[in-house]
């Protein structure tokens, strides 16, 4: 991408983040906002103040004038605009919903996007095709961008993964929830465990040096690591899946991949080596 189009994208991602902040506010005044609507279109349930979040997106990506493909957690894959598809966006627009539900001061929106030859082109679309990379964690006013090749970034100032190369001294956070793997050696052999829950925040703290490894060995969905994943690879950091491969999973709503991310390879070996 071009520098104009870099500055479109990420203001737009900030326009949409300012709006379904907006209807999440607006939705706390709903006595049903904690009722669960429907199955959304990823198989989970769907909260009302998911349904808040995502009309308030969805508004701001029509109003855009624009064509392209949305790819998003509760309404799936739908097209947006008459024309052949500019771009596709992946969109979680809360992540970290029962810790919204909840007022835990981790929640925010994840945005990835990838530019599009037309509608045909989706099926092409792998994670290494994202471009251009939003997430916000609302409660803390905290921005995470990252641009493809070029920078990664916490409130528009440049950020870097941690140094640590051993389990011993790393901070992991890990997702247990159906995980087939016996996880007690990385319980017992790394410094600290924290779980915040919500994976695009928290893969952004692994890309700032906050957190030193993010791991998921059962099966995170690519929604919901689109954006993280970039904005830890231009930050400098490594991320597999359990297996040791490059994450090129296909950008589809039903993907799902493990994912092991650290600051080094050195690091992402110790935790391989404790998971077998």
């Amino acid at each position: 991408m071009n520098d104009d189009e870099i500055t479109y994208w990420l203001e737009l991602c900030n326009n949409i983040s300012e709006k379904v902040e907006e209807a999440i506010d607006i939705a706390r005044e709903d006595p049903s906002l904690t009722t669960i609507t429907k199955i959304g279109a990823d198989g989970t349930p769907t909260h009302k103040i998911d349904e808040y979040a995502e009309n308030a997106a969805i508004q701001v990506l029509e109003d855009t004038g624009m064509s392209l493909i949305l790819i998003s957690e509760e309404i799936g894959t739908i097209k947006i605009g008459e024309e052949n598809s500019e771009a596709v966006i992946i969109m979680d627009p809360l992540d970290g919903t029962t810790n919204a539900l909840k007022n835990l001061p981790c929640y925010g929106i994840s945005l990835a996007i990838g530019k599009l030859n037309g509608d045909d082109d989706l099926e092409n679309i792998s994670l290494n095709d994202i471009e251009v990379a939003y997430v916000k964690n609302f409660p803390t006013n905290d921005v995470y961008t990252a641009v493809k090749n070029k920078y990664a970034t916490k409130n528009n100032k440049l950020i870097q993964v941690s140094d640590v190369k051993e389990a011993k001294h790393a901070t992991v956070s890990t997702y247990i929830y159906r995980t087939k793997r016996d996880l007690n050696k990385i319980f017992t052999n790394v410094r600290r465990m924290r779980i915040m829950g919500a994976i695009a925040v928290e893969m952004c703290y692994l890309a700032e040096g906050v957190y030193d490894v993010f791991l998921d060995t059962h099966a995170v969905r690519v929604l919901d690591i689109a954006a993280s994943q970039l904005i830890i690879k231009e930050a400098g950091g490594y991320i597999t899946d359990i297996e040791s491969n490059e994450l090129l999973s296909h950008v589809d709503l039903l993907a799902k991949t493990t994912i092991v991310a650290t600051p080094n390879k050195s690091l992402q070996e110790d935790i391989i080596r404790l998971l077998n």
